[in-house]
């Protein structure tokens, strides 16, 4: 098995600003979190907020199809990864943790003093938690469907 510079199994890992995209990848990105986010969780928001043109994007692509994605938004304090998602062809075979793990590694290289917050849905709690994520509110609702955020700190309120 090879191992690539962030750690994990040798996949092919696209980290890519808005202009560094290809039409062709903002394209079926878009159309992944469409498929995901406001078709099948029927989460009718604003998906195209905006936040794009500043984030930076992680991703995967197989056969030319983008399968999994997230973006990274940065603040001067923390940083926020948004959009987590995998093609629900690719979910329950370990996708979602092999995004993860590869985004964070990501973030412990380049950001490695800042914090990492999420928007998590509810039921993913376990899932991020596994990765040292710690919830911070109450649930709250946004389009029918739980969620809560929550944070992983890069270092001990002693040192900050």
């Amino acid at each position: 098995m090879m191992i690539n510079e962030y750690g994990g199994e040798y996949i092919m890992w696209h980290i890519k600003k808005y202009d560094q995209l290809q039409l062709t990848e903002l394209e079926q990105i878009l159309k992944l979190r469409q498929s995901i986010f406001i078709l099948e969780q029927e989460s009718f928001f604003e998906d195209i907020d905006g936040n794009d043109q500043e984030a930076i994007h992680i991703f995967n692509k197989e056969n030319g199809k983008v399968w999994a994605y997230t973006r990274i938004l940065e603040y001067e304090n923390h940083v926020i990864l948004a959009r987590v998602t995998v093609d629900k062809e690719k979910r329950g075979d370990g996708s979602g943790r092999k995004l993860l793990e590869y985004a964070l590694n990501y973030l412990e290289d380049e950001f490695p003093t800042k914090d990492v917050h999420i928007v998590a849905m509810s039921y993913l709690r376990n899932f991020y938690q596994s990765f040292g994520f710690k919830t911070i509110s109450e649930v709250y609702y946004m389009d029918n469907d739980p969620h809560e955020d929550m944070i992983l700190t890069r270092l001990s309120d002693e040192v900050k």
